[in-house]
């Protein structure tokens, strides 16, 4: 019983445990604390930063929004001059959008510049179009759209002679790139144009013909297409 009752009172009771607890709180504050005091301003100057990038990125991403609501507006405007016959009244806004202005509007600009230019007779028509069809910072579907109005802007403006030097391969690459691409039908059509200046109209009038049988095409290039052929 003696034994017993030894072994009882050395078996640590309540307080034993609550002095335990907190002798390892302040272990962990003390650790905390040396942790906070090791990494806490990198970890506060990370998460102001954090913020700041987030709000910056936010900012941008507003003032990014307004910028191009601001140039679709402006060549909007462009547009309705052009279609109200003011060619000459929105070209300096055209020319300062097709420099100053961000993507797609940078490029629409150009395109737009080199039609007028076109509707001139003006052979700078065709620097124009080759520009934008080489220029790597326009999307893809512009560049396509540019080589095959660059084909076509030649056969309308150049002799024969400067054509066939300069439309030299033009053959090959329109009717192998252009396969199955958006611009499938134009890029036909101008292979087909390219096929009459170089001499060989039984080729351009079996494309002539493909086309004409090819449904659901722009209207009027079916048309256009079968007539050709026909004079052919």
């Amino acid at each position: 019983m003696m034994d017993d009752k030894k072994i009882k009172d050395v078996t640590p009771g309540p307080k034993f445990d609550v002095f335990v607890e907190s002798i390892e709180e302040e272990i962990r504050n003390e650790n905390w604390q040396n942790l906070w005091n090791k990494y806490g301003k990198l970890v506060s100057t990370l998460f102001v930063g954090s913020l700041l990038t987030i709000g910056v990125y936010n900012m941008w991403k507003q003032r990014t929004a307004s910028e191009i609501e601001a140039m679709s507006h402006r060549y909007s405007m462009v547009q309705n001059m052009l279609n109200s016959g003011n060619a000459e009244q929105a070209l300096p806004q055209i020319k300062e959008l097709a420099t100053s202005a961000k993507e797609p509007y940078k490029t629409l600009a150009k395109m737009t510049y080199a039609s007028i230019l076109r509707e001139k007779s003006d052979k700078a028509a065709i620097t124009q179009y080759k520009q934008i069809s080489e220029d790597k910072k326009a999307d893809k579907m512009f560049q396509e759209l540019a080589y095959i109005l660059y084909v076509n802007t030649c056969i309308d403006l150049m002799p024969p002679k400067e054509i066939i030097k300069e439309l030299d391969g033009f053959i090959e690459t329109l009717s192998t790139k252009y396969v199955s691409g958006i611009w499938e039908m134009f890029a036909m059509e101008a292979l087909a144009f390219c096929y009459i200046k170089y001499g060989k109209n039984d080729l351009a009038k079996e494309v002539l013909l493909k086309i004409a049988k090819t449904p659901d095409i722009p209207p009027g290039m079916g048309e256009r297409a079968k007539d050709l052929a026909n004079m052919l």
